[in-house]
């Protein structure tokens, strides 16, 4: 609720709680001359008029402790208790509709205390005040009605003490139980309801906060996964375009070297180029593809291309051995695609930092436990290379299978040495 219309609430409520206690009060509530009846219960009418006067200004903290209790609670749930405990000592004007303050402010503590104890000590010490008040009701002890009648004042007491050495001080606790009992237990129902309501908006509050934590982690769930798979496409790129690209420019070179000296083999290189071109393409084409609909149908790249993808290299004029060691069984297709793509960046490398005249060796071991690959260029010996996306992205590849993975400065050239653990399946062939 906003403040304003909150504030209007409050004036409303205060309105309506003074007019009936106006209306509900058994005696005027105005300083005209009272009956007999009241001037011979209060002796005089200046003491009656003192009676009222009091009896109404007690209600000034009730009326107080309605706007009060949206920022102090605890501090408004005393002034209405105070208010209450006053009119109910009065054994001659019954309690007014004022008194329902305590009521508001009980369900405003109760409903918004941070512990349960607290609201009910509160509870409790009401409880045994309204007690309190009815006792001293019944034995009369509010001052200014001691006119000398035989059931007010001290003549009250005089009674009561009376009943009490007679042995009825059971009836008259009876007594003073029914006369607090309705607001006894109003006051109970009221923290009750309100003790409910907060409990509620706790497991709703708790309910909301898992729900945001749930929606928190499924969107951190979907930008890591957006961002692996992001990461997957853009190593495929690499590994398509960058092979793509070596190839084609040393059979480029290669064209250009020879094309007026041997004529067949630049027409060769050339159709070489057109192919591996257009197969660099449809491979771009399949990872576009994967990223504008989110779904890929073409066969990933694997052991079973390996051969064609060795020929694609000595084609270009770089010698190969192509070796393959153990039963070759049928693997994960995950683990075929890692491999394909170290052997083909490996390759990759050697196009483009071997020293011309090199040749290659790309061997496959297989074991039951896994596939050892090594990838090696018999040119010079060359530095450590600053490591590319090439080697990044195999790097993460094998790291991701829980593998090995090697890569530098070998005797005679350069070296990449990769292990992938497997679980062999069925047997095949391999053949370059």
């Amino acid at each position: 609720m906003q403040p304003t219309t909150r504030r209007w609430v409050d004036a409303a409520l205060i309105l309506v709680l003074a007019a009936a206690t106006a209306l509900w009060s058994n005696v005027p509530l105005t300083f005209t001359h009272p009956d007999e009846k009241l001037l011979y219960t209060f002796g005089s009418v200046e003491a009656w008029r003192a009676h009222v006067f009091w009896w109404c200004l007690i209600g000034v903290p009730a009326a107080v402790a309605i706007p009060l209790r949206h920022r102090w609670p605890l501090t408004a749930m005393l002034l209405a208790a105070g208010s209450a405990t006053g009119h109910l000592l009065d054994p001659i004007m019954k309690a007014p509709p004022m008194d329902i303050a305590v009521l508001v402010t009980m369900y405003t503590l109760a409903g918004s205390a941070h512990t349960r104890r607290t609201v009910v000590g509160v509870l409790i010490a009401a409880e045994a005040l309204l007690f309190t008040g009815g006792l001293a009701s019944r034995f009369g002890l509010l001052p200014g009605t001691g006119g000398g009648s035989p059931v007010t004042g001290y003549g009250r007491m005089a009674k009561t003490a009376t009943a009490i050495l007679r042995g009825d001080a059971v009836p008259i606790a009876l007594d003073v139980v029914r006369s607090v009992s309705v607001p006894a237990l109003l006051l109970a129902a009221t923290w009750a309801v309100a003790d409910s309501a907060r409990t509620r908006r706790a497991h709703l509050a708790t309910l909301q906060a898992r729900a945001d934590d749930l929606e928190r982690e499924q969107e951190q769930r979907t930008a890591l996964a957006v961002a692996a798979e992001r990461g997957r496409i853009t190593r495929e790129l690499h590994d398509v375009v960058a092979h793509g690209l070596s190839v084609m420019v040393v059979q480029a070179q290669g064209a250009k070297a020879m094309l007026t000296r041997e004529p067949d083999r630049t027409e060769a290189a050339l159709a070489n180029i057109v192919v591996t071109g257009r197969a660099s393409l449809a491979e771009m084409r399949r990872l576009l593809g994967l990223v504008r609909t989110g779904t890929d149908l073409t066969p990933q790249p694997g052991l079973a291309t390996l051969p064609g993808l060795v020929d694609g290299v000595r084609d270009s004029g770089t010698p190969i051995d192509f070796r393959v060691t153990g039963e070759p069984p049928t693997l994960p297709a995950v683990v075929e695609l890692a491999a394909y793509r170290i052997v083909q960046e490996a390759l990759t490398n050697a196009l483009k930092h071997a020293t011309p005249g090199a040749s290659c060796t790309v061997a496959l071991d297989f074991d039951p436990t896994g596939l050892t690959i090594r990838v090696a260029d018999t040119g010079d010996p060359v530095p450590q290379p600053v490591p590319g996306n090439g080697l990044r992205g195999i790097t993460e590849r094998v790291h991701a299978l829980g593998g090995e993975l090697r890569a530098g400065p070998a005797p005679g050239g350069f070296e990449v040495w990769a292990r992938l653990p497997v679980a062999a399946t069925q047997p095949r062939e391999l053949v370059a």
